[in-house]
């Protein structure tokens, strides 16, 4: 798990969209997205704040938040509280990022990484991530879908959407690995995928997910995941 977090240190400190890869090597399932109108999910919860930094919006949601959030929708779907508490979050370092400090966290769960990026004087989050090695998540279809079922959670409880949410939210992640972008923008927030190498050839793969401001998305021409699938 350490070659994980070693990695995980060289993407979730990247912010901007240039850190999406323009490859990939990893055979998925074809997403089960649809193009019927009413399976695409609407928050629940409206959990974005501006911000006039970043990407023009935080997540309405402190660490702690997130993380009752989190496991309150993973128990509800057969996890276990031991998998994901809060205790177990530990922080990577801090950092600057255009005029702004932020705190790095990791959850390590064991094959699974959870992250987060706290913004220091709001506290709220500025992203959340997943992260697994590649030979793990291709061990097994059984792997795949539990990492797809942990980003969709990921993703859901970020958005403030509700547990019907994952395995729509798991399949934009499958998409967001066979697109040529592995980029994504749904509702108010951006989902990405990042591939890293270590220097001993082991391989980390990255689910991230960060809100984002609708001119953000405009001037970063990121795909829109609605028009992905339905084409207008």
């Amino acid at each position: 798990m350490k070659r994980v977090i070693a990695l995980l240190l060289t993407v979730i400190a990247v912010f901007c969209l240039c850190s999406c890869n323009s490859q990939t090597e990893i055979e998925t399932p074809v997403s089960g997205a649809t193009d019927d109108e009413a399976n695409y999910p609407t928050p629940e919860n409206e959990n974005f704040v501006e911000t006039d930094t970043g990407t023009g919006m935080r997540y309405k949601m402190t660490l702690d938040q997130y993380t009752t959030a989190f496991n309150t929708m993973y128990t509800s779907l057969g996890g276990s509280l031991k998998d994901y508490p809060y205790k177990k979050w530990k922080k990577m370092y801090s950092g600057l990022s255009k005029g702004v400090k932020y705190d790095y966290y990791y959850l390590d769960s064991g094959k699974i990484t959870l992250t987060a990026t706290v913004e220091q004087k709001s506290l709220y989050l500025a992203n959340v991530g997943c992260g697994v090695t590649k030979s793990d998540f291709v061990k097994s279809k059984d792997t795949e879908q539990n990492v797809m079922t942990v980003c969709g959670i990921m993703a859901a409880v970020a958005g403030g959407y509700t547990s019907d949410a994952v395995i729509f939210f798991g399949n934009l992640y499958v998409d967001t690995i066979n697109s040529e972008e592995h980029c994504f923008a749904y509702g108010n927030s951006v989902y990405l995928y990042d591939i890293n190498k270590s220097s001993n050839g082991t391989k980390t793969m990255l689910f991230r997910t960060m809100p984002a401001a609708g001119n953000i998305k405009s001037d970063w021409n990121i795909t829109d995941y609605k028009t992905y699938w339905l084409g207008n």
